[in-house]
């Protein structure tokens, strides 16, 4: 979706991408409900009625919220219908950008737990310190347009974060003075 500065960028033709950010859930059709949404965008699948239902069950989306239009679900709902329409399309890699939003705490742990087992590649961008320590297995710094591994786990980093904030604050309360 983004076109290189420079260089080139080659895949291999075998590799299938499945992206969230947090906006992906704006891309739904929300007057279907989320079983005629699977239903429309993947008849090739041949599922059943059935099918859908176990399928994004497993996802969180049970009872009324199959067959509700989906502008009545809760984002936190919509968030489950796009990660399930992820795994319909088996991707090998995956691309996760701020995946926590929108999510309760019960969720952030089943994408954890998702995330433990995938065995594909990940790079995921994230705010979110706890899914962080649960999944990653490096953290890699971007500020100052460089991109660095930081030499330590997440917990390591949000101490170094801590104090160079608490350094910020105590020099803005002594000018202030």
């Amino acid at each position: 979706q983004i076109s290189p500065i420079n260089g080139t960028v080659s895949c291999n033709s075998s590799l299938r991408f499945g992206l969230y950010h947090q906006h992906s859930a704006d891309a739904l059709d929300l007057t279907k409900s989320p079983l005629e949404y699977f239903s429309a965008k993947y008849p090739n699948l041949g599922f059943e009625t059935e099918k859908w239902r176990g399928w994004i069950g497993k996802y969180g989306i049970t009872g009324a919220a199959q067959t509700n239009p989906m502008h009545m679900l809760s984002d936190g709902i919509k968030s489950r219908v796009v990660f399930a329409e992820i795994a319909v399309k088996n991707p090998n890699m995956l691309l996760l950008d701020e995946p926590t939003n929108h999510l309760d705490m019960e969720c952030i742990d089943a994408l954890a737990t998702a995330i433990k087992a995938f065995p594909g590649g990940l790079v995921l961008v994230s705010h979110d310190f706890r899914l962080i320590n649960q999944v990653a297995d490096e953290v890699w710094v971007c500020q100052n347009k460089n991109v660095t591994k930081w030499q330590g786990g997440i917990e390591d980093y949000k101490k170094t974060l801590m104090k160079a904030n608490a350094k910020k604050v105590a020099k803005m309360l002594a000018v202030g003075k």
